[in-house]
């Protein structure tokens, strides 16, 4: 071992002997079939509806399964339903035949009793379910084998949130206390599910271990055992990951990534995500309740510089909440908000502050995915070189979002992973109904309108010119400075096979295997 890694420079050898001490198991020969991966974030559970960050949801890829899953790409594909559902012509009605070989753990067949079983629990209780009962009406079975879905208004989106970050458990199975935290969501969880693994043990926000389930329904896992570590720092993980301490980093330091997955025994790839990094303003206080404000904090910022120089490429530089790559990106939108220290200017003019002004931004400290501090450090500099004066007031991630609930904010720039940007954050942050609007301050019916008929289509083609107006009046009213697209990224070790990074971000280990 040599060179230097981590944020303060610690040896790589040194890190790693300090980094493996505190995993829940010793360095070392690992069993055979056993295939070790860390997580960055928390992990307080393994409840199918009670996810804490996004990164959990590798633990329920695991145990559980849906009607749909999200694919490596980001593509629906069909999971415990046979094939995609058939949708009425209006976009209200969604019909799934479902698998008839599927089994749980406990060896219970499934049946369409289960399905309404999980949705009622999940719309009962779920962390998330406020935006799914905005939408779902009823869920309702016919026969055994089928289940239909009816939407009060039309949102395909609804299917692909589903698939991030719930399942369907056996029905009468105790995963509904909401309340509930570690061990006890551990113990209702360990028949209740119908993934390729069956939880073995769980300490946590410390490790949970699952054990192959040989009748799972899309064949018995190549691997025997998976194990979870929590490794809250990404420096620290890449020191566990030459360590021989863990086979698969969630994450790593973006300067390390391109260089250690051309190392000789490791491997690794990145690829396009839901992620976004953006900072939110809010529009109903000064300073940001003037729109050339708003405009001018965007145009004034280098998100080429931060995303390639801070982010070595690991972010996507976007005006725009589309990615350059994805299908609703508009070009002559993105140019009117682009970097342009002069358009800058001429917006502080506009708004009566040709001296500039002053804000504060709250900047979550650590952050999920990419370290936002180190952003923010470069937005600082380059609004200064404009007058706009960006006070940082660094804090964790909870109190962060607590600031925005309480409306105690100006600004919040940070990452952030959703199901999706255009079936999701659009409606979740900026339309009236939306669980973050309130935060958010902003009101716009015509914006309202056009997510609505976006929510329609599933195809792009038929997407896309309601899409345009969204963006449009995201850019003319730019509520939101974006910086970039998170692409997930991950390492791993020469002797792992059939992983890879996916859309939905979280790591998805159900064919991971070793040797």
């Amino acid at each position: 071992m040599n060179g230097i890694i981590g944020r303060r420079g610690a040896l790589t050898g040194l890190a790693g002997i300090l980094a493996a001490a505190s995993l829940p198991r010793s360095a070392g020969a690992q069993p055979r079939g056993t295939v070790t991966a860390s997580l960055l974030g928390n992990l307080p559970n393994i409840h199918p509806w009670h996810v804490g960050n996004v990164e959990t949801g590798a633990a329920n890829l695991l145990a559980y399964s849906n009607l749909l899953k999200v694919g490596v790409d980001g593509t629906l594909v069909p999971d415990l339903a046979v094939a995609l559902p058939q949708i009425s012509d209006d976009g209200l009605s969604y019909v799934f035949e479902l698998r008839r070989d599927v089994r749980f753990h406990n060896g219970d067949r499934l049946t369409a009793d289960d399905v309404l079983y999980s949705y009622e629990k999940y719309l009962a209780t779920g962390r998330r379910r406020g935006n799914l009962r905005r939408f779902i009406s009823d869920v309702q079975k016919d026969g055994d084998y089928v289940v239909k879905v009816s939407l009060k208004d039309p949102w395909v989106g609804w299917m692909r949130l589903m698939g991030y970050e719930a399942a369907i458990v056996r029905r009468g199975t105790d995963v509904t206390n909401e309340g509930a935290t570690g061990e006890s969501l551990y113990r209702g969880s360990r028949a209740a599910g119908c993934g390729p693994f069956i939880p073995k043990s769980f300490r946590a926000d410390v490790e949970a271990e699952f054990e192959a389930f040989p009748e799972y329904f899309g064949g018995a896992p190549a691997t025997q055992t998976i194990k979870l570590v929590r490794i809250p720092d990404a420096a620290t993980q890449l020191a566990n990951l030459r360590a021989g301490s863990v086979d698969i980093i969630s994450n790593c330091p973006p300067k390390d990534f391109a260089p250690v997955s051309r190392e000789s025994g490791f491997g690794g790839a990145a690829r396009p995500s839901a992620g976004i990094f953006y900072m939110p303003m809010n529009v109903a206080k000064a300073p940001f309740d003037n729109i050339h404000l708003r405009r001018a904090v965007s145009c004034a910022v280098d998100r080429d510089y931060i995303c390639e120089e801070i982010y070595s490429g690991l972010v996507t530089a976007s005006a725009l909440p589309a990615s350059p790559n994805e299908f609703w990106y508009e070009e002559d939108l993105a140019k009117q908000l682009a970097y342009d220290p002069d358009r800058a200017k001429f917006h502080l003019r506009a708004a009566g502050m040709p001296r500039g002004f002053a804000f504060e931004a709250i900047v979550p400290v650590p952050s999920a995915y990419v370290e936002a501090r180190e952003a923010a450090v470069v937005m600082q500099a380059n609004l200064a070189e404009v007058g706009i004066r960006m006070n940082i007031r660094q804090t964790d991630f909870v109190s962060m979002y607590r600031s925005a609930q309480n409306g105690d904010w100006q600004a919040f720039p940070h990452p952030s992973m959703q199901s999706s940007v255009e079936d999701y954050l659009v409606w979740n942050n900026y339309h009236k109904d939306g669980n973050q609007a309130r935060w958010m301050g902003y009101r716009n019916p015509a914006y309202d309108t056009a997510v609505m008929e976006s929510f329609r289509y599933l195809d792009h083609a038929r997407k896309k010119p309601a899409l345009r107006k969204v963006t449009e009046i995201l850019v003319d009213h730019c509520p939101a400075l974006w910086i970039g697209r998170l692409n997930a990224y991950h390492l791993w070790r020469s002797d792992i096979s059939g992983f890879g990074p996916r859309y939905s971000y979280f790591m998805d280990l159900t064919s991971a295997k070793k040797g």
